[in-house]
């Protein structure tokens, strides 16, 4: 090989070199970028709740619609024994000849 030709083969070696380390930059910096939105991401799925979170509050949920359910039960029966106490003393009442005012 002759020195001319010599020289075109490092001229051609050292541009694909410089395009090469270009491309590396490039690369480089979209990697950057995508670990950055990756850990962006990573960051707002931690604030987020996890199985274990609404589980938990799924749990709590049916507890208060179970205590829910006992209120009711105890009120409607607290009214069923206060109808039968005020017509025990309405009984009671007519009984004695006593006239009750509402």
């Amino acid at each position: 090989m002759s020195g001319k030709t010599t020289v075109i083969y490092d001229d051609r070696f050292d541009k694909v070199d410089a395009q090469l380390v270009a491309m590396n930059k490039q690369l480089d910096k979209i990697t950057t970028i995508v670990i950055n939105g990756f850990d962006r991401v990573d960051k707002e799925l931690e604030k987020k709740a996890n199985k274990k979170d609404i589980n938990r509050l799924l749990n709590f949920m049916d507890k208060i619609a179970k205590q829910q359910e006992i209120d009711d039960d105890e009120r409607l029966v607290m009214g069923h024994q206060l109808e039968r106490l005020d017509r025990w003393v309405h009984e009671v009442a007519d009984k004695i000849g006593y006239k009750l005012s509402i």
